[in-house]
């Protein structure tokens, strides 16, 4: 994918978002970071609906280089890709963005991916409240995503674009328009590039925009739907959908 169709795409969808949207600089630093963990053969794609708003200031905000991932983008982006995001310990500097808690709910979700889950304390190696010493949890969550790209298992959102800008989501019809159009002029493309072979969609929200353009380009059997991590859902309902994520990653990634 080319930078100049990225270009294209966003200024469709900041047409649409107006002055809600999100930085150019910004989408181009979130997509840095899916380039940089896009595995050589793509064999399961975690379609995810989009990352958290990352303005200019955010990005002003770097990081500390760490040896273990050489040439990693070193700017600071609301995005699970970016380490620093929820680690406050990797920003080179006293200016860690505010509110910066990270995503705990994905790193749920990529953990799953390789690993049994049978409880929520299966994901303590890489939550706050279960390693304490952040120093181990940051190496733990480094490996997490490395292997993930050495096993070929791939986070991509459907939209290119923010959706939430500080907390507060677009209404449903905006929502469902930003999707669509991000879909068709940038992330389908992207899917059809990397010939997955299984995708996993995470949020009906999701699914409900893009389900029959993605049946088409993969295959009705080729794709499952899970509902976002933080939906109202009971504990055995998450730790379902956790163990479907590791079971078709266990079978596509052989």
């Amino acid at each position: 994918m080319n930078d100049e169709l990225l270009l294209t795409c966003y200024r469709q969808i900041s047409g649409i978002l107006g002055d809600r949207s999100e930085p150019w600089e910004s989408v181009k630093l979130i997509e840095q970071y899916r380039r940089y963990w896009r595995p050589k053969k793509v064999n399961v794609v975690l379609l995810a609906e989009s990352h958290v708003f990352t303005s200019d200031g955010d990005r002003a905000c770097r990081l500390k280089s760490l040896d273990e991932l050489p040439d990693c983008p070193d700017s600071y982006a609301r995005f699970v890709y970016c380490l620093a995001y929820g680690e406050q310990t990797l920003t080179a500097a006293d200016n860690h963005p505010s509110r910066a808690h990270g995503t705990p709910q994905f790193w749920k979700i990529l953990y799953s991916c390789i690993n049994e889950v049978d409880s929520n304390d299966s994901f303590s190696p890489i939550l706050k409240s279960g390693t304490s010493v952040s120093s181990k949890r940051i190496r733990n969550k480094i490996d997490l995503l490395v292997e993930l790209k050495n096993r070929g298992i791939w986070l991509v959102d459907a939209s290119i674009i923010a959706l939430y800008n500080k907390g507060v989501k677009p209404t449903n019809e905006v929502f469902n328009e930003v999707i669509r159009t991000s879909w068709n002029n940038y992330t389908k493309q992207l899917i059809l590039d990397a010939q997955p072979n299984h995708v996993i969609v995470v949020g009906k929200g999701v699914a409900k925009n893009i389900e029959s353009s993605l049946s088409s380009l993969v295959g009705s059997n080729n794709y499952t739907v899970i509902p976002q991590p933080q939906a109202r859902q009971s504990a055995e309902q998450n730790l379902n959908n956790f163990r479907m994520c590791h079971d078709v990653c266990s079978y596509h990634c052989r």
